[in-house]
This record gives structure tokens, sequence and C-alpha cells, in this order.
């Protein structure tokens, strides 16, 4: 399985406090029965974008585009197609999606029909449990609640039951498949009324855990069930710094391209294993002030380049890094895992922008994180990193693939964090009450 490296990193006060509450409310006795999402609750990917699987497909179907679009383009807009002409059910299908795209980009139905699965093939080979989501669903096992799942999904019930088995959710349990499920005028509801029904309880008696508030916690209440949001690990690892928003905008022409695929998967590893229990973020430091933290993603990412050439302040960095046995630890856990996930791929790889969070670390350092390395540094190479920190320039992040294009293109004039975007941000802003 991909997950059988066990990272050893303690977890603190708060991701205690949220583990104790959320199993005591699994355990209560007036709950007969808990549902769960599927995805990004219960199996997790090591992706941090939405278009990361396409991005990996593009390398293996160059021929799959038209003379605009990419593989990666024509998917995201074929499903985003999908999703717009879709009424009947409460999520698409993948074979919907694929019909559209073949039109697009005029392939045959032998290509199309290829495409489907080896998508599904590399989504089930790809999965691996959460962590945290899997001692919750064990939790309710054994305390012999009903279980049941609900998988907001494109994939067919048969994929998902494929993904639920390599990630060790093994039955009883109920599966609802969203796009099998017939849609009202509220898709989230549609859905959620799927679940009280598969549940077999009144709705009072049911605990639902999810990971989207609206159609994770308001519906199930709305309903009369109770809820718990658990965040995905992507969502979590974007609120704990700066990271993520100025890896996009250091890059912010091409970042979304296949040519930084490896830097999101490491990125996206960085999400699932560091904040598979939700972190809160740390006042003054972008790695939750913890040097495996630090280590895991500074370090990590240097390793598996086999970074030589730096400038004289990051090549003292990471001498530091490397002198501390837990940024060191760190480190060598993502290269492990980096190398078990992506093993069928790395001969496929370059390693464009792995220097970028060692970068940031050196230019833009937090304090908290600057003062983790201060023990392993000469005083006066620290001293002088530390006086040199400027302000970091960061995009948005946790936007969905299909962004508005107009979005894009506003990014690539007018970077996030320009004075001029600002002010354009700010003129929307107000306009919005308007409109």
């Amino acid at each position: 399985m991909n997950n059988d490296l066990k990272i050893t990193i303690p977890i603190t006060k708060e991701q205690r406090e949220l583990s104790e509450k959320m199993t005591e409310n699994i355990k209560a006795a007036d709950i007969k029965a808990v549902s769960f999402e599927v995805f990004g609750t219960l199996v997790n990917t090591p992706f941090s974008e939405d278009n990361d699987l396409f991005l990996l497909m593009e390398k293996e179907f160059p021929e799959v585009r038209t003379a605009k679009s990419t593989f990666s383009d024509l998917r995201i807009v074929s499903e985003a197609d999908a999703k717009r002409k879709n009424k009947d059910k409460c999520s698409v299908t993948l074979s919907r999606i694929y019909e559209i795209l073949a039109k697009k980009a005029k392939i045959s139905d032998e290509l199309r029909d290829a495409l489907i699965k080896r998508e599904c093939d590399m989504a089930v080979s790809l999965v691996f449990p959460r962590g945290f989501g899997k001692k919750l669903f064990d939790t309710a096992a054994e305390s012999g609640k009903k279980i049941v799942l609900l998988a907001n999904s494109v994939y067919p019930r048969d994929i998902i039951e494929r993904m639920l088995e390599i990630c060790g959710y093994k039955p009883p349990y109920e599966l609802i498949a969203a796009n099998e499920v017939e849609c009202g005028e509220n898709r989230d509801e549609s859905a959620f009324n799927a679940v009280i029904q598969k549940g077999k309880v009144p709705a009072k008696q049911l605990l639902h855990i999810g990971g989207d508030v609206a159609a994770d916690v308001e519906t199930p209440i709305m309903k009369g069930a109770k809820a718990l949001l658990l965040p995905d690990t992507a969502a979590s690892m974007n609120r704990s710094g700066r990271l993520s928003g100025y890896l996009r905008a250091a890059r912010i022409y091409d970042y979304d391209t296949a040519e930084f695929l490896p830097l999101h998967l490491a990125l996206g590893l960085y999400g699932a294993y560091i904040f598979d229990i939700p972190r809160n973020k740390v006042m003054h430091s972008d790695f939750c002030g913890n040097p495996y933290i630090l280590g895991f993603i500074v370090y990590g990412c240097c390793k598996l380049a086999d970074i030589s050439e730096l400038d004289d302040t990051c090549g003292e960095i990471l001498a530091a890094v490397e002198d501390c046995p837990e940024t060191r630890r760190g480190g060598d856990d993502l290269n492990e895992l980096f190398k078990r996930h992506f093993e069928a791929y790395l001969g496929k790889f370059s390693y464009n922008g792995f220097t970028l969070p060692l970068e940031m670390l050196a230019n833009h350092g937090n304090s908290a994180d600057v003062g983790l390395l201060k023990a392993h540094m000469p005083e006066k190479s620290h001293k002088k990193w530390k006086n040199g920190i400027t302000d970091a320039v960061t995009a948005p992040t946790g936007k969905k693939s299909e962004q508005n294009r107009l979005e894009k293109l506003a990014d690539r004039m007018f970077p996030p964090g320009t004075k001029v975007r600002n002010m354009a941000d700010g003129v929307l802003f107000k306009m919005k009450g308007k409109l």
C-alpha cells in the first residue's frame, strides 16, 4: 500500500482535543448511524491541485489536444461543461465527461474508452487512506454504528469500491454514489436524503462527517442530523502558512502546467501527511513552528532534486537544515514517501521549482522558522540571514481548476499582491454588492 511508511510526529494539544471530541461524538449513545463523505475524509490522493491527475495523463497521451488546449485543459473544461448540462443526478459521470471531451478533441471511441480506463486505473493506483479518517471509521465500526458512505465523485461505483478496498475500508457499510442519485432542486439535499434513507434511522440519530461546509455541515443540520467538519488536508495545509501561495506567485505563468507537476505532488504529500489531523496556524511561522515539518518540505524537496548549486545564504541554510536531526528526518521522510507513491513515474519527472521552498525560507522566512535553525548556524551567518528577510508576495490558494480564464489572465497581467492588482480587487469587491 502507498502509505505503508508511517511518519512519526507528535500531535499538538489542539489536535489531541479535536481527535477526542470527534471520537466521543461518534461513540455517543444517541447516535445510531454515522455517515462519511468518502473523498478527502476517508480516501486521500497525493495531489495539491485539482488537475494533477490530468497532468500525469497528459504525459501519456500528448496526442489528445487541440490547437489551443492540452489534454488537462480539455478534461477540466469537459467536466465543467458536463456539470452545467447535468440535471438528473447529484454529480456527473466520468463517461459523460469523456463524451464531451471526445467531441472537443475529435478522437475515436476507442481512444475515448482507453482514456476512461487509464484515468480509473491511475486514480485507483494512487489513492491511500486518510489516517485520521480511517481512525474515525474504525471507531464507528467498533462502536456498532451503522455506516453510510457518500461518494461525491465522477467515478462509477465499482471504481469507488476498489478504492475503498485498497484503502482498507471493509463492509458492512452502505455506499451511495452521488452520480446514481436522482437530483431535485438542491443537489446537496438530494444526496443527503439518500444518506438518511440508507441509514434507516431518524435524522436526529445520524452523525455526518465531511469537509464541505455547505454539503457536509449545513445540509445535514438543516435536515435534523448532527454534523462534524473535517477539512481536507490540502485546505488545512493552505491555511497553515504562506508556502503554497508563495509557490503560485513565484511561478504565476506556468505553475499549473505539467512542468511543475512534481512540485505539486511534493506539496500534495506535505498536505496529506502533515495535516492529516488539522493543525492550527502558528503565529510567525509557515511550518507550524516545527523543525520536522520545515525539514519535510524544504529539505525534502532539495533532496529529491539533488540540489547542489545554491547562493551563499541558501547554501548555509541548507547546511543548517542537514545539521539539525529533526529537519533532516523530515526531509528523509518526504523523499521516501515520494518514491513510494510515484515509483511508476519517477523516470518521467523533472524537478523544476524544487528550490522554491528553500528560497522562500531564505528570503522571506518567518521569525519562528528562522529561529528553529539558530543553533545550527554560525551566529554571524544567522544574523545576516535574519536581517535580510523581506515580505513575500503570495497568490490566492484553494481555487478550483475551472477558475475563470479571465481571472487567470488577470493573475498573469497583474500578479496578486502588486499595487495595481490590489486596487483592482478593491474596486471589484465594492462592486459585488451592487451587481
